[in-house]
């Protein structure tokens, strides 16, 4: 007999949480916008506790070096992205609407505060990274 094409626990065990992050994920989105949000909530929330459980269960890290790697790469890259670009659009935004150009709908003070909140929680855990390098 030969071996089967089955894959490494490794390799199926991150492939499960990573699929039940963004079922749970892609549901929320869907729901949300059919105007089912409770059910929406609901699905992610059973997405998230499924894929945390998964992770607890496996007897081995669900993650390796090369997947903290990607991360970490997507991670900062995401971080710059986001920054820079807010770093444009913001203040534009700002100059736009005190000249009378444009007026800001409601969700653009969400985005705002929730960009605001990121790069402050982004500041707390450089600076706590500093002092655990010290």
């Amino acid at each position: 007999m030969t071996d089967t094409a089955l894959r490494p626990p490794l390799e199926s065990t991150r492939s499960l949480y990573v699929a039940c992050w963004a079922v749970g994920s892609v549901l929320y989105g869907a729901l949300i916008a059919a105007g089912y949000p409770l059910v929406g909530v609901a699905a992610f929330g059973i997405g998230a506790v499924t894929a945390v459980a998964i992770g607890r269960r496996s007897g081995r890290p669900t993650f390796d070096e090369r997947d903290r790697a990607v991360l970490d790469e997507a991670g900062r890259h995401t971080v710059a992205a986001v920054g820079m670009t807010s770093a444009v659009v913001f203040p534009a935004m700002v100059a736009a609407r005190a000249l009378g150009h444009v007026t800001w709908p409601d969700w653009f003070y969400y985005a705002a505060l929730f960009i605001a909140g990121l790069f402050v929680v982004w500041g707390v855990f450089v600076a706590l990274a500093r002092v655990r390098r010290r």
